[in-house]
């Protein structure tokens, strides 16, 4: 079989704030059609690096090139094209408090300004069935939502302009065990419905083990592995095998 093309390519990148270094000349490849979870411990930089791939912000040195583009060199109307090929899930949602679910939902599709408002009624009503969610839920503000409808309206709005890629930051954070493992199953079927690759951030090995197809280990200020979760074994570095004791427990239950 022959190696995935790569979504992602990650090439010697620093991430330093004053004295402060993040990431030293970090690489990373992220394999398209595939899950990739990003891990390491408090402070290692997962969703700061997750900002850069996305061009949130950018890193003090070095190269991130996605959909084989810099996107910090694109020009305006090139950047938002290639933005629109992505969804981003944020950890707590970042809903509008003062839109109503609908208008949430809608706001990605009204800002590429392509379409009609029959036609967005129509998008974000698909949308809201594809996160198994209802049509009078359309109507509620989000200090109306539960945490895991928050998640599912989040996950609706990240999806409305068919992204190639899902990008996630603690998709399950918040969120009890039972619907933590719903959210789970809810993103696998969506991925597999839409051919979507996708990258996300979690300390859960719950949400590790239902999801990945590849982890990104994120130590020592740089990626020291990546690989499928049984290979974790062989990676020879205290992070990644403690690391590796807690996930062998999980993929033993699902054996």
């Amino acid at each position: 079989m022959s190696e995935k093309s790569l979504i992602c390519e990650i090439n010697g990148v620093w991430t330093q704030y004053g004295s402060t270094v993040i990431h030293r000349d970090l690489n990373l490849g992220i394999r398209t059609g595939e899950v990739t979870a990003m891990v390491g411990g408090s402070g290692s930089g997962k969703t700061t690096l997750l900002r850069h791939i996305i061009g949130l912000t950018s890193p003090s040195r070095g190269e991130i090139n996605l959909f084989g583009a810099n996107l910090a060199l694109l020009d305006r109307d090139a950047a938002r094209q290639a933005r629109n090929r992505f969804g981003m899930l944020f950890q707590q949602g970042a809903l509008f408090s003062a839109l109503s679910v609908y208008e949430n939902i809608a706001f990605p599709l009204r800002e590429l300004r392509q379409f009609d408002e029959e036609a967005i009624h129509l998008l974000v009503m698909h949308k809201l069935t594809l996160v198994e969610l209802e049509p009078k839920h359309a109507w509620l503000l989000p200090s109306q939502l539960s945490g895991g409808m928050i998640k599912r309206v989040a996950l609706a709005r990240a999806l409305a302009l068919e992204p190639e890629l899902l990008v996630l930051d603690e998709p399950t954070a918040g969120l009890d065990p039972d619907r933590s493992e719903m959210f789970v199953r809810l993103i696998k079927s969506i991925r597999k419905q839409l051919g979507l690759t996708v990258i996300f951030v979690t300390h859960d090995l719950d949400t590790l083990v239902g999801m990945t197809d590849r982890v990104a280990v994120l130590a020592d200020q740089h990626i020291i592995a990546s690989c499928s979760l049984p290979e974790l074994a062989n990676v020879d570095h205290p992070f990644a095998q403690n690391f590796f004791k807690g996930v062998s427990e999980r993929l033993e239950r699902t054996e």
